[in-house]
C-alpha cells in the first residue's frame, strides 16, 4: 500500500506541473533556436534551428513538423511529411531532419503569421524517439509595416545605344516572395514595367533621368528606390555628339589637362630662363672684377708711360691746332 500511495504522489506532481507548462527537458533532447523573430510584412525570413535526439544529431527517414502553439498545438504549420503537410503555404520545413536541422523559412509573411511556434520531431513512423519541443523552446514571430527599401543593382557605366539590365529585388536573403516589382521612369507616367529585372536602350537623352523601382506587398504597402542614370556616349557618337553630357565631361577632363600642360610647361621655360639669366650675370660681374683686379696689379712705370705718352699725344694735338689756326 505504501508504495502505490508514493507512486500515485509522483504521478499527481508529475501531471500538475505538466498542466501548468513547467516541464523537465528529457536527457538527450535540446534545441537551438531564437525565441523571437522579427520580419517585415511581405519579406521573408529563415529562422536557424538545430535539435539533438536520443543523444543523437544524425537519422534517417525522419520527420520534422512546425506547430502553432494555443490555442491549437495541433496545428502545422510546414512539415516534410507528405501524409502530414503544414497548412501555412507560405512556411517551410527547409532544414534537413535527418541532420538535425529544423530550420523554418517563411516567404510573404503576412500579418496573420503573427504567432508562437514550436518544433516536434519524430524518427521514423515505427520509432520511439519522438519529442515535441514546445515544453523547451518556444518562437515568436513579430510581423511589422513594410518599410525598407528593394535593392536595385548598379548601373554601371550606361553606353548610349547599347542595351542595359537592371535587377530590382526586395532586402534580405531570402529569393522567393510574392511582392510586386514595377519600374517607372520620370519621364513616363505610369508603369513602365512590371518585372523584377528591366532591359532598355538608353540614349543621350536619358542623361541624370530618374528610375524607380517600387516594390509592393499583398497589402498594398509600398516602399521604393529611385537612382539617376549617367549616360555616356558611344565610342562612335563621341565625335558627332559634341552637345552631349559625356562629351562636355570629356572636354571638361581635356581641358583641366590642358591646363595642367601649360603650367608645367611654363614653369620650365621660366625655369631655363632664370638660369640663362643668372649665368649671363655671373659671367660678366666675374669679367668685370677680373679686369679691375688687373688695374690694381699694373706697375707703377707702366703707369709713368702710360701718362707721358698721353701728355706728349695731346701736345701734339695741341700743336697742329695752332698751326692750323695760324694757317687760316
Amino acid at each position: 500500500m505504501g508504495i502505490i500511495f508514493f507512486s500515485s504522489v509522483i504521478i499527481f506532481v508529475l501531471v500538475g506541473l505538466k498542466q501548468s507548462g513547467i516541464t523537465c527537458q528529457l536527457a538527450g533532447y535540446s534545441i537551438n533556436v531564437p525565441p523571437s523573430v522579427s520580419v517585415q510584412e511581405g519579406l521573408c525570413v529563415t529562422i536557424p534551428c538545430k535539435f539533438t535526439a536520443d543523444h543523437r544529431n544524425t537519422f534517417s527517414n525522419s520527420f520534422g513538423y512546425w506547430r502553432l502553439e494555443p490555442p491549437d498545438s495541433y496545428y502545422i504549420v510546414a512539415s516534410n511529411d507528405k501524409s502530414r503537410p503544414g497548412r501555412k503555404p507560405n512556411f517551410y520545413l527547409t532544414g534537413n531532419a535527418d541532420s538535425g536541422d529544423c530550420s523554418l523559412t517563411i516567404i510573404d509573411v503576412r500579418k496573420e503569421d503573427n504567432g508562437t511556434y514550436y518544433f516536434r520531431f519524430e524518427e521514423r513512423k515505427t520509432s520511439k524517439v519522438k519529442y515535441g519541443f514546445n515544453n523547451d523552446a518556444l518562437t515568436t514571430i513579430i510581423v511589422t509595416d513594410l518599410t525598407e527599401e528593394p535593392v536595385i543593382s548598379d548601373p554601371g557605366t550606361v553606353i548610349a545605344g547599347i542595351n542595359k539590365t537592371l535587377t530590382c529585388t526586395p532586402p534580405g536573403t531570402c529569393a522567393a516572395t510574392s511582392l510586386v516589382i514595377q519600374w517607372q521612369k520620370s519621364n513616363v507616367a505610369g508603369v513602365w514595367e512590371n518585372s523584377s529585372t528591366v532591359t532598355f536602350t538608353p540614349s543621350l537623352s536619358d542623361h541624370k533621368e530618374n528610375i524607380t523601382c517600387q516594390m509592393r506587398n499583398s497589402n498594398g504597402k509600398t516602399t521604393e528606390k529611385t537612382i539617376v542614370l549617367h549616360v555616356y556616349s558611344s565610342p562612335s557618337d563621341k565625335e558627332d555628339s559634341n552637345d552631349s553630357p559625356s562629351n562636355n565631361e570629356d572636354s571638361n577632363v581635356c581641358t583641366v589637362r590642358a591646363v595642367d600642360s601649360t603650367i608645367i610647361i611654363g614653369i620650365v621655360i621660366g625655369n631655363i630662363a632664370a638660369f640663362i639669366l643668372i649665368n649671363v650675370a655671373s659671367y660678366f660681374f666675374l669679367k668685370r672684377h677680373m679686369e679691375k683686379r688687373q688695374l690694381g696689379n699694373a706697375s707703377p712705370d707702366s703707369k709713368a708711360q702710360d701718362t707721358e705718352s698721353t701728355y706728349q699725344e695731346l701736345s701734339g694735338q695741341k700743336t697742329d691746332i695752332y698751326y692750323n689756326l695760324k694757317a687760316q
